[in-house]
């Protein structure tokens, strides 16, 4: 379904985000201009979740979720962005009709969305009520797979021919299906349908919209799994199997597990274990560990027991290790998948096994390593223990705390039968190295550039500054233009707000990082004795720093002239002298 932006925005200026939320959380209190309470999406003790009913958005500064008030609905709720919509029109009796072609001109994003769910709704209602979808059920019944997860996941089944009929039916156009990924077309100019004959997986992302799908032969096509391709919709790198459907028991368990497959994510949760996800026939990417990090404070690898297997666990591994997640990892007995334990033994003896099984992210690197020495890793020559320790320490500088860090070498020390004091002076002399390939020298300047990380605590530049002053003070956007912007993404949000859009509509515009950045950045309230004297020190800063930027430049050129690397130019000699004087004349 399409429904107007006339429709969307009535249904949300009839729904007060505070009201709304008041609902879910009765604690809610007024805090200045906003509202404070305990954040639903994870547990705190300090009230660290901020709503906005001026600006119409959430944000919680403790796990960075934010959004409107129909992302709030669909995380409290677990249901997509458009059931959502639906439920705030209900409550307040808006009738909601679908579009009509020519009325409303459709993003080339939400004419996807809207194919793909609409394709997902064609291949369930094909598994549960067509005559040639009875191998295909009888596939899912041997998996274990009830009816319940059937309709939670949106499983479906696509019928050899049948897709291609349906979506000129529904006057879908050839070109969208292939930039929603549904068909794929021959040199010839023949048109394939990429799930033809397999049982459907529908992929959500974390807003509960349907992105792809992952499909299951039951014909004899070579291929057993496959994926629908990445569109400007799906990419396989940052999204999870499963992650939507168990996002309302993340919120308060906060435990992930991650498996291989579709229908191991699908058993788990069935049987009520939280957490349980799947990688989407990739391997595990840094995306996928900022996924798990915002969701959960511990994971669970639970790979295959072959070499193969324990590979792709130690690549998961050294990537979520750098965010300070706990992390363990498990293995299944071997040619025994999770849905057949499961099926086999029972919830109860899974969990059991789980926990008797797993070990710790360094206790399993440490077996890793230490299973290329003899058979008695003490006994090793002492190149080889070196060799181990060097490796270990590989993965020991990839967390950045130190109390973890420290406990790791201990344990290397003790398993590998070395001074712990001599594994403490080899990890130092590592980190020199890298501390060196950190430092980055201009043979062309005295000075010496360090890369370094920024500190997670929220401080504004002086953009930021600005455009925080802009936002909240909208009398200013006038007084402003979008060259006092250097930074692309301050740039960016002042143009969208020139162009009329409000606070919420800037959010729905913008990734998910960059949400959680303007959020924290529109609801870090600044209070001025003088807002007319804060913008105009702003704007003085921001164009001294620009003139500062500048003399540098002319200063590195003239002493390139002093080395007889570069000719005199009167004219940069000049300029400098001009900036030398107007940054002495601003006291900077």
């Amino acid at each position: 379904m399409v429904i107007s932006e006339d429709t969307i925005e009535k249904i949300r200026l009839s729904n007060s985000i505070d009201s709304v939320i008041r609902e879910y959380l009765p604690d809610l209190k007024r805090a200045g201009r906003n509202w404070k309470v305990c954040c639903p999406f994870h547990n705190e003790k300090t009230p660290s979740f901020i709503v906005s009913p001026e600006k119409g958005i959430f944000k919680c500064f403790s796990c960075n979720v934010a959004g409107d008030v129909f992302k709030f609905v669909m995380f409290l709720d677990n249901i997509s962005w458009i059931e959502a919509v639906k439920k705030l029109a209900k409550k307040t009796n808006i009738e909601i009709q679908e579009a009509k072609q020519g009325i409303i001109k459709l993003s080339e994003n939400t004419k996807l969305f809207d194919i793909l769910e609409s394709s997902a709704n064609f291949y369930n209602k094909c598994l549960l009520e067509r005559a040639s979808a009875q191998k295909a059920r009888e596939y899912i019944k041997k998996r274990g797979i009830n009816r319940e997860a059937v309709n939670k996941f949106k499983i479906g089944f696509a019928p050899k021919g049948q897709f291609l009929q349906w979506a000129l039916e529904k006057d879908y156009k050839d070109d969208d299906l292939l930039k929603a990924g549904l068909i794929t077309r021959t040199g010839r100019g023949i048109f394939f349908e990429c799930m033809s004959e397999r049982v459907v997986f529908p992929i959500f992302d974390v807003q509960g919209r349907i992105v792809a799908f992952g499909g299951r032969t039951i014909a004899d096509h070579k291929i057993k799994y496959l994926n629908t391709p990445e569109t400007a919709v799906y990419s396989k790198s940052s999204n999870l199997y499963g992650l939507f459907q168990t996002l309302p028991e993340l919120r308060k368990e906060r435990k992930i597990i991650v498996l291989e497959g579709y229908i191991d994510a699908v058993i788990l949760q069935q049987f009520g274990i939280t957490g349980a996800v799947a990688t989407l026939g990739t391997a595990f990417t840094q995306n996928h560990a900022k996924l798990v990090s915002r969701y959960s404070d511990s994971v669970t690898l639970l790979f295959d027991s072959d070499n193969a297997g324990r590979t792709a666990a130690q690549r998961s591994l050294e990537i979520l290790v750098g965010d300070s997640i706990e992390c363990r990892v498990s293995a299944l007995p071997e040619h025994v998948d999770a849905d057949e334990y499961l099926n086999q033994y029972g919830k109860e003896s899974f969990l059991k096994f789980l926990e008797d099984s797993s070990k710790s992210a360094i206790d399993f690197m440490i077996e890793r390593v230490l299973g290329g020495l003899s058979s008695d890793g003490r006994k090793s020559s002492p190149e080889i223990k070196a060799k181990a320790v060097s490796a270990l320490l590989d993965f020991v500088a990839r967390s950045t705390n130190s109390i973890i860090q420290r406990e790791w070498i201990r344990d290397i020390a003790q398993h590998v039968d070395v001074n712990e004091e001599a594994v403490w002076r080899e990890f130092e002399k590592k980190q020199q190295l890298r501390l060196r390939g950190y430092l980055q020298y201009d043979k062309n300047s005295v000075e010496q550039t360090v890369k370094v990380k920024k500190d997670k605590k929220f401080s504004m530049s002086l953009e930021e500054n600005l455009l925080n002053l802009i936002l909240n003070n909208r009398d200013y956007i006038k007084k402003t233009d979008s060259n006092c912007f250097e930074d692309a993404r301050c740039r960016k949000i002042f143009e969208l707000t020139v162009s009329g859009l409000n606070t919420v509509g800037i959010l729905n515009t913008l990734s998910e990082e960059d949400k959680n950045w303007f959020a924290e950045l529109i609801l870090n309230t600044i209070e001025y004795s003088d807002i007319g004297e804060a913008f105009g020190i702003i704007l003085r800063d921001i164009d001294a720093g620009r003139l500062e930027r500048e003399r540098r430049r002319l200063e590195k050129e003239i002493l390139l002239v002093s080395e007889g690397k570069k000719e005199k130019d009167k004219k940069v000699f000049d300029e400098y002298k001009k900036l030398t004087a107007l940054l002495k004349g601003s006291g900077k």
